[in-house]
């Protein structure tokens, strides 16, 4: 008897059970699906217990046999579309099984021309695929009043996010493809092809420097982009393509140095993981592209990185953020910490006016000043204001100011150390130089080394950090990115308040924090909108209390 090598009955279910991680990595496949099909419009409905996505490409007699045929190598043999000419996402034929993750069943409606069909997949279909084929039995439904498929899964087994599938939907490259549309929406029911609510998902728009990607003869294609404002976790790293499809997002090793940078390169030569493509085969063309890559980032990449300055704060929204985080800090039921992170340093020079002299003769205030009216000699100290780097953004006013405080120096004071200091706090200084005027003044230039913590004011009692950022293209007035709260001065909402004083710019960004805060703590909504209505609240109650007090 010769010797078998079989396939277990529970193979195919284990397969197609355990591969998918989510129902929104599901609706990404199934959509991608589409795309490869030449659909121009895709309709994702939320429903009670499932969710639908609908399309207007539809399946013949052919694209059924190959639809129905697992593993199917038909994409990657025909990588381009047949009408639309795209370069399709999938290659392996198994997505189609996806949805067995986290749903029971599938029904499946499609139309083209005269031709139509309806029927059901669910795990008991599987069980019976390891003798090579499992029946399917034909549903008795209507035709589709379009050219189009439905797929209406059925028997959920987590719970829906609208707006976490809407996020992820967002992340797919084909999006930014002309004649592709995604639509979203939630319905009690289902109903076919219905548009009514329902919201189309467009790509972020990141402005920004464009650099244009062409390496190995054009094996490597692409466009990195040095971001005007920051980056969210999601949109941060450079997006790893093979055909349509995002694999990974990946820095190449410069994780620290590429927190702005985002954008795309696409390598068809490359091998995703069989399946769910969620990660690339690290063979000789994986190595070869790697190295092609760090080679790029180095030239060209890490030396355009200064193409857009941070936006730092200003001192009065310091004051605003120390006060937020003071009265929010007392609200919040429970205190976090974090930590700021120095970004770097920076050399800082600190001016002071020593005048040395003998008094002989009295002065009008000899009697305050026993000591001048005795003839000692005394020693008196002006603070000028601390000469800032180019970076800081000091207008030439600022610089007349302080060259008229050095050469006509009107009164001299003396000055504590915290208020020699000021605005360069934990500054160490490492040089200390006099300059003997005509006069007999000597100025004193102090070299401070100053920690650089750009754009960030950490709010230590919630646990959150506010970095401002200024970007007129970007429509948001603030985004949310783990702990930290993006706050979008170019926003018209944030300049009206501003205009109107500090105190409604800062109940604006209370109110930013707040939902910042709630959102994370109660993600699914409602006691989301109650916690963050209670933090305004009392976070207000508390400021006004705080400002009449000290009136």
């Amino acid at each position: 008897m010769a010797t078998q090598l079989k396939v277990h009955p529970s193979f195919f279910k284990e397969f197609a059970t355990k591969t998918w991680v989510s129902p929104t990595e599901i609706v990404k496949e199934l959509v991608e699906n589409a795309f490869d099909e030449d659909a121009t419009k895709v309709l994702v409905t939320v429903l009670k217990n499932g969710i639908s996505i609908e399309d207007d490409a539809g399946m013949d007699q052919n694209g059924m046999e190959k639809f129905l045929l697992l593993g199917s190598p038909h994409k990657k043999i025909e990588s381009i579309s047949p009408k639309l000419k795209r370069i399709r996402t999938g290659r392996y034929g198994t997505g189609r099984l996806s949805f067995l993750t986290s749903f029971d069943s599938m029904k499946i409606r499609t139309r083209r021309g005269s031709f139509h069909k309806a029927f059901m997949i669910d795990g008991n279909v599987l069980d019976r695929l390891f003798t090579g084929n499992a029946a399917l039995d034909d549903l008795n439904e209507p035709a589709l009043k379009r050219d189009g498929t439905e797929l209406v899964m059925s028997g959920s087994k987590v719970e829906s996010d609208i707006f976490k599938l809407a996020k992820e939907i967002r992340k797919l490259a084909i999006l930014r493809q002309p004649m592709f549309e995604v639509f979203i929406k939630s319905a009690d029911s289902f109903s076919e092809w219905d548009f009514s609510g329902a919201q189309k998902i467009t790509a972020p728009d990141i402005q920004g420097h464009k650099i244009p990607v062409s390496l190995d003869g054009g094996r490597i294609t692409g466009e990195i982009v040095i971001a005007r404002r920051p980056l969210s976790d999601e949109e941060r790293g450079i997006a790893v393509m093979v055909g349509n499809h995002i694999v990974t997002r990946s820095n190449f090793g410069f994780d620290t140095k590429l927190n702005r940078v985002t954008g795309y390169v696409r390598c068809d030569t490359l091998t995703s993981r069989f399946a769910d493509k969620s990660a690339l085969i690290e063979d000789e063309e994986y190595l070869k592209f790697n190295q092609a890559m760090k080679t790029f980032v180095i030239d060209t990449v890490i030396p355009s990185l200064t193409e857009y300055e941070d936006v730092l704060i200003t001192r009065e929204e310091s004051k605003i953020y120390r006060e937020i985080d003071k009265v929010l800090g007392q609200a919040m039921v429970e205190t976090l910490e974090t930590q700021e992170e120095v970004q770097g340093y920076e050399m800082v020079d600190v001016k002071e006016v020593v005048r040395t002299g003998t008094k002989s003769g009295k002065d009008d205030d000899d009697d305050e000043h026993p000591a001048r009216s005795a003839g000692a000699q005394v020693q008196e100290y002006e603070e000028i204001k601390p000469i800032a780097p180019e970076s800081s953004g000091m207008g030439k006013a600022e610089h007349a100011r302080q060259e008229t405080a050095i050469a006509e120096p009107q009164s001299y004071r003396s000055v504590p150390v915290e208020e020699a200091t000021a605005g360069v706090q934990g500054g160490e200084v490492v040089d200390v130089v006099d300059e003997k005027q005509v006069d007999g003044t000597v100025i004193r230039t102090k070299k401070i080394r100053k920690p650089i913590v750009k754009k960030t004011f950490a709010l230590k009692r919630i646990g959150f950090k506010v970095i401002p950022y200024e970007d007129e293209s970007d429509s948001r007035y603030s985004f949310t990115s783990d702990n930290v709260v993006f706050v979008n001065k170019a926003n018209s909402t944030y300049k009206a308040e501003s205009s109107r004083g500090d105190e409604f710019l800062l109940r604006h960004i209370i109110n930013m924090v707040a939902e910042s805060i709630a959102s994370a703590k109660h993600p699914e909504g409602k006691e989301a909108l109650e916690l963050q209505n209670r933090l305004v609240s009392e976070a207000i109650r508390i400021h006004d209390y705080s400002v009449l007090k000290h009136a």
